[in-house]
């Protein structure tokens, strides 16, 4: 009787070959399946905060809109109502403005921890 002859090195790396890129086919599909249900879910949650901003914009108004008219039926001018209430939002805007006008100055744009590591850099070359 005729014994089996084992399998070639060359047969047992082709399929060794041919069993790692299908496992690696079948890992880069979950990953494209995970990666997708992850975008969607993103996006999902992206639309639900932006609907929910614009409703907690809308209502900020309506209250906005009605502490005016308040103001305004105790003063007898809508006008002063809408000084009253728009005041503090206008010097908060104009604060927030300079702040943030402050910060994109030229001058602390500046990489300036590159610079500093760059100059302890060279001082270690130099010494050594």
């Amino acid at each position: 009787m005729r014994q089996p002859t084992a399998p070639g090195l060359w047969t047992l790396f082709a399929e060794g070959l041919r069993h790692g890129s299908a496992l690696l086919s079948q890992e880069l599909t979950l990953l494209q399946r995970e990666t997708d249900g992850n975008i969607r879910a993103i996006l999902g949650l992206t639309a639900r905060f932006g609907t929910v901003a614009v409703l907690v914009i809308a209502a900020l108004v309506a209250f906005l809109v009605a502490l005016v008219k308040g103001i305004s039926a105790l003063t007898g001018s809508e006008i002063a109502g809408a000084l009253i209430v728009g005041t503090p939002f206008a010097m908060v805007a104009l604060v927030l403005m300079v702040l943030g006008l402050r910060r994109m100055a030229r001058d602390n744009l500046y990489p300036r921890r590159f610079e500093r590591q760059m100059e302890k850099d060279a001082e270690l070359v130099q010494r050594t």
